[in-house]
């Protein structure tokens, strides 16, 4: 009866694809009518704006926390979708954790979700709280693991961080 509104997308450990298949889930969304905002929220090592060529001048999601920026004057639209906006990390500040659960955060989240579907890249949960913080704030989280490579206690960790935080678990994808 209430489908998500924001999604954070994430996996135990980097190298899972998680923005690979952020990136892919918010342009299947807008190619399919669904407005749609795609968020680097990795704010310690954001690969968004590299991926979709964007100018980096525009600043991004810190800019916006920190209130130097308002949303479009940092969104960019894609070329993949009129129904896609792309938000980048912006400068990568010295507390990422605190930034992505401070109540800015929330409240840029609440404000986003009411226009678009809003999927957050996240960075991987086992070595940063990072993800777990914006899962508390999200209607729910994917994990994405590596078929063959992420094991059982790395999968069990990760969801132990977000049932830790009262996250909801979406479902796991299972990737390369």
């Amino acid at each position: 009866d209430k489908p998500p509104r924001v999604i954070v997308v994430t996996s135990p450990l980097p190298g899972d694809g998680k923005s690979t298949v952020a990136g892919n889930l918010a342009a299947a969304l807008a190619v399919g009518g669904t407005p749609t905002i795609l968020v680097d929220a990795d704010l310690r090592r954001p690969t968004l704006a590299d991926s979709f060529a964007l100018d980096s001048s525009f600043g991004g999601l810190s800019n916006l926390l920190v209130g130097d920026a308002d949303v479009l004057d940092v969104a960019q639209k894609s070329p993949v979708s009129p129904n896609l906006l792309l938000l980048s990390a912006g400068s990568i500040p010295p507390n990422p954790s605190e930034m992505l659960g401070s109540a800015a955060m929330k409240k840029l989240l609440t404000a986003l979700a009411e226009n678009y579907v809003v999927i957050l890249d996240s960075p991987p949960l086992l070595p940063v709280t990072d993800a777990a913080v914006l899962s508390a704030n999200a209607d729910g989280a994917l994990i994405v693991v590596s078929e063959g490579k992420t094991t059982d206690t790395e999968l069990g960790g990760a969801l132990a961080q977000l049932e830790a935080v009262s996250g909801t678990v979406l479902g796991v994808i299972i990737n390369k």
